[in-house]
């Protein structure tokens, strides 16, 4: 099997969508009830890559995983932070696949100078949950019962990883689409030989 990570299209919504519709619809992963229809989907991709990377995961051509980061908070003093986000097709799991991707992600943030890497996990997702440990994440607290899907009451677990050197005065943020198209290339090049 041959995998590659690149950027994503607009066109990759319906495959992204096909990755991340079983979540919803039959796990308490995703707190949505409903799935988004394409072009709500396809909107949200192209509103996240306006400021951070959203990469794919290729098997043999076809998606089988995306991760992504996105704006934490609004307030300007939150500009390091992100809230990441990654999903994988079941045949994609537990290859160590998602640590590349992961790694990847991680290598384009920094070329944004962000500092602050969340995640929020369900409680009971205990592969994430070690996953995200495994590559640098702490634990930094639980909301108890905070959602409620599947008829039953979910606590969240929130994640932490710092990235980078913390400087007095950060260097500022830089939009991803304002981070040089090479540099982003050699990122992509580095963590697609490590499959």
């Amino acid at each position: 099997m041959t995998y590659k990570i690149r950027q994503v299209q607009l066109s990759d919504a319906e495959q992204i969508l096909k990755v991340y519709t079983p979540f919803i619809t039959d796990t308490c992963i995703s707190f949505e009830y409903t799935v988004p229809t394409l072009e709500e989907f396809t909107k949200r991709i192209k509103v996240i890559s306006a400021e951070y990377p959203y990469l794919v995961l290729e098997e043999d051509g076809e998606i089988v995983g995306y991760a992504y980061a996105h704006r934490y908070l609004e307030r300007a003093a939150y500009n390091w932070d992100v809230e990441v986000t990654i999903y994988l097709a079941p045949q994609a799991q537990g290859k160590g696949l998602g640590v590349i991707l992961y790694g990847a992600l991680e290598k384009l943030m920094a070329l944004q100078n962000i500092k602050n890497l969340y995640s929020c996990i369900t409680g009971d997702n205990v592969h994430s949950i070690e996953m995200h440990r495994a590559i640098g994440y702490e634990f930094i607290g639980t909301f108890p019962k905070a959602g409620f899907k599947h008829d039953r009451w979910l606590d969240v677990v929130w994640m932490a990883k710092e990235i980078g050197e913390k400087e007095n005065a950060p260097q500022e943020f830089v939009n991803f689409p304002n981070v040089e198209a090479s540099a982003v290339e050699k990122v992509l090049e580095e963590f697609n030989k490590q499959f």
